[in-house]
């Protein structure tokens, strides 16, 4: 047989043919039982061991009852989401499942797994650990437990399972926005000192474009003529996905958006294509740096701090700037589906959910107008020296 690539054990046979090999179940000692499928490509071949795995794990032999151990049900739940998520979402889910996931779950037989087992894991996760640091934030610990729920219903292992009843209580948290003061400093040091970057972090204060998407910007998606700014790629760093790599290795990849919704044009306030004329690069160059090299978003983000400590304003992060630009947006006045496509969000309720957070300042004008409307309408009071007397 020729081998072909290492950990994915799929062979080019003699007779030209490919076979990959996957575990059928456990023998009573505990070793594995391999079946094989055949394919006239490496991908038809892959594309057979996925089709079969359910099989498999329902037990299509008969007088067998295959024991499948979570940690393989998980592998091939990682192969499978392969096929239909994005490289990041995958990275990502790799890593939940290789250091918080399996360390717990890896070695019960998939069918033994319980709600009580989950239930432990989740409240471990969210408690303070014994070496005095913080667990896992509820969102951190919400992502694990879908996956955690979805391997399971992969494996169809969750029919006496109750996972409806593991809920996670979520945060209230109210994200940071910069204060009027803090924007008005941050913007005038930004002016005053400009240059690609931080022309660029004024873009985000003014656009509400994403740190990934500033990243991969360049300057053929700027339309001076038109003030606008095309958005269709992100750049994000990611740990590289694979059993033969350590952990600790990153890649850094350009790509799509978050959805479909995330590419948009954007308009340019006329003050800003003003200061864009001023730098106007190469249009093949990226829009920060100038060149072709691109700068990823750790080092943004430490320009970023570094022109906060220059000009005086407290510590927020780089996210920031979007939740106030969206708080701007709608305290001006704007309807809330335009902010939504502006932010590139795939519905306006994230939108109202996520970014949108009145002032008190804007919420107590409401008030006095509201207050104004009823004390002042002529059908409901016949005299202004009436109200006026209230």
């Amino acid at each position: 047989m020729i081998v072909s690539r290492t950990g994915e054990n799929i062979y080019k046979r003699k007779d030209g043919r490919w076979e990959a090999r996957y575990i059928y179940s456990y023998n009573a000692a505990g070793k594995a039982k391999y079946h094989s499928v055949y394919g006239i490509s490496r991908q038809e071949a892959k594309q057979k061991r996925l089709q079969l795995i359910h099989e498999s794990m329902l037990g299509v032999e008969a007088n067998t009852t295959p024991v499948i151990i979570f940690r393989d049900l998980a592998k091939n739940w990682l192969n499978n989401t392969k096929l239909r998520v994005k490289e990041s979402t995958y990275a990502r889910y790799y890593s939940q499942v290789q250091k918080h996931i399996l360390p717990h779950l890896g070695r019960y037989q998939a069918s033994k797994i319980s709600t009580e087992l989950i239930e432990q894991l989740i409240g471990r996760m969210l408690k303070i650990v014994e070496d005095g640091g913080f667990g896992f934030s509820p969102k951190t610990t919400e992502d694990i437990l879908i996956i955690i729920k979805s391997i399971l219903k992969f494996g169809k292992c969750h029919a006496n399972l109750e996972l409806h009843r593991i809920r996670i209580k979520k945060e209230d948290k109210k994200p940071l926005t910069l204060t009027k003061a803090a924007q008005s400093r941050l913007n005038q040091h930004l002016v005053n000192n400009f240059d690609c970057i931080k022309v660029g972090i004024l873009l985000s204060l003014h656009t509400g474009i994403r740190i990934g998407e500033l990243c991969a910007l360049r300057w053929d998606d700027i339309d001076l003529d038109e003030q606008t700014v095309h958005i269709e790629k992100t750049l994000q760093r990611i740990q590289i996905s694979s059993e033969e790599c350590s952990a600790s290795k990153t890649k850094i990849i350009i790509t799509s958006p978050k959805s479909k919704k995330s590419i948009r044009d954007i308009y340019i306030p006329n003050s800003l294509t003003a200061i864009l004329r001023k730098l106007k690069g190469q249009q093949s160059s990226f829009f920060l740096s100038g060149n072709s090299q691109y700068m990823e978003p750790r080092a943004l983000h430490n320009h970023y701090k570094k022109c906060l400590n220059q000009c005086g304003v407290a510590d927020y992060n780089f996210h920031s700037l979007r939740h106030t630009f969206a708080t701007n947006y709608v305290e001006s006045g704007y309807d809330v589906k335009s902010l939504s496509e502006i932010l590139g969000h795939s519905n306006v309720k994230i939108t109202l959910e996520r970014y949108v957070h009145s002032s008190n300042e804007l919420k107590r004008k409401n008030m006095e107008k509201m207050v104004g409307v009823l004390l002042y309408s002529p059908s409901e009071l016949p005299s202004l020296q009436y109200a006026q007397a209230l």
